[in-house]
């Protein structure tokens, strides 16, 4: 590591930005801590900044405008959005603003320093971009050259070692061909300055930096593996989406799903049915056999559910041994006939070492007067009525002005 990998912590929780600052230093990087907005960008106008990383929620602003602002200063600058309170939607939009990566609170620290490595290798390419832009041949990376018809006049050694094949296909390698009208556009506009593409060769991605070069009319491109950002972006979305034991999707992914059909269901006037469900006495199972039997179980069951479900439905794991599934387009006669079906077929599963076990299964059915609440408290309490009449069976209640009502039991 050199002087240069100066680390900047942002967030409003002093022992939060102490702590990270302290592990930072020990793994050998810079570090300068900040806990405003205004903080922040003055210590990345002092330069030397390779990364930061910065709290979405600030007192005084939010993260990504500080991120703006510091590349506004910066632009080679890497940036981290940490939060624990963001949806998804937010982590597309910090990386669409121009964020390395995304991670969420409470992070994991040996990911976090992965990611902050990744950074900073990146944020080191860049430079030695800037660099060597004048000896593209000494350039670890491959360096491609057009001339002014279009043509690969150039390629360095490591774009020969990388893709053999490019000079003998020109525009019509993979690698140029997505890109030829975007560089096209650039060398009409013939301006300087660097547009960058991202394209997908099998299983790499590959970022293209593309310049025009005013003085000798011709287009440089700089190739760019980051293969890994992506698969981090990709690990980061699963474990903001998906529950890590039974790889369904999660409480909070399953909730931002419900309101997004609760709300085309209302518009289109279609039906669409909740079923939730728990098993029976599974603290026994735990506490007899074990929790790794227990999550064994949870896995079966998640399993068994998915094999006698619909393509178009979705089970989500609600908490502990709860779960939900969301049926869209589905009455209440369909979604008792699911949750009929899957209470027959756990019950007649046999599970290693537990044997037999059973589920109980609450059914409503979204209506035109219900918000989130009203339709998972009605569910909920679907689910209550099952347990509380023995467990082992189906219950479904429908919402009316006066309160719920009960429509069958099984």
């Amino acid at each position: 590591m050199n002087a240069k990998e100066k680390i900047l912590v942002v967030d409003d929780d002093p022992n939060l930005r102490k702590t990270l600052a302290d592990i930072l230093r020990v793994k050998g990087y810079e570090t300068v801590i900040a806990g405003t907005g205004t903080e922040a960008i003055a210590a990345a106008g002092k330069g030397g900044v390779s990364l930061a990383l910065i709290d979405l929620m600030l007192p005084d602003m939010s993260g990504l405008e500080v991120m703006a602002r510091i590349k506004a200063i910066s632009p080679l600058t890497e940036v981290i959005i940490l939060t624990g309170h963001a949806s998804m939607d937010t982590a597309i939009k910090a990386t669409w603003q121009g964020a390395f990566s995304y991670l969420l609170k409470p992070y994991n620290m040996d990911e976090l320093l992965r990611v902050i490595r990744h950074g900073v290798e990146r944020q080191q390419a860049k430079e030695e971009i800037l660099r060597l832009a004048s000896f593209p041949r000494l350039h670890p990376c491959p360096v491609i050259e057009l001339d002014p018809a279009g043509e690969v006049s150039y390629l360095n050694p490591a774009a020969e070692r990388v893709f053999p094949e490019l000079g003998a296909m020109g525009q019509s390698h993979p690698l140029l061909y997505s890109a030829m009208e975007l560089i096209e556009g650039l060398r009409q506009g013939k301006e300087q300055g660097e547009t960058v593409h991202e394209t997908e060769i099998g299983e790499a991605t590959y970022e293209l930096h593309i310049y025009y070069v005013q003085d000798v009319d011709l287009i440089r491109i700089y190739v760019m593996d980051i293969t890994q950002r992506k698969r981090n972006e990709e690990e980061i979305y699963l474990l903001a989406t998906t529950d890590s034991l039974t790889g369904i999707v999660n409480r909070r992914e399953f909730t931002a799903i419900l309101m997004r059909e609760m709300a085309q269901t209302k518009r289109h006037s279609m039906p669409m049915a909740l079923i939730m469900y728990d098993i029976d006495y599974f603290k026994r199972v735990n506490d007899t056999f074990g929790h790794d039997v227990g999550d064994h179980v949870l896995q079966t069951v998640t399993g068994l559910v998915k094999e006698n479900i619909r393509v178009t439905d979705i089970v989500a794991r609600w908490g502990g041994e709860e779960f939900m599934v969301l049926m869209p387009q589905a009455d209440i006669p369909s979604a008792r006939n699911t949750a009929e079906k899957l209470r027959l077929a756990i019950a007649g599963h046999h599970f290693d070492k537990v044997d037999k076990l059973t589920i109980s299964f609450g059914v409503a059915a979204f209506e035109p007067q219900d918000d989130l609440n009203s339709l998972l408290k009605r569910v909920d309490d679907a689910l209550y009525q099952a347990k509380k009449l023995g467990r082992n069976r189906v219950e479904i209640l429908t919402g009316e002005l006066s309160g719920t009502c009960l429509l069958y039991s099984r």
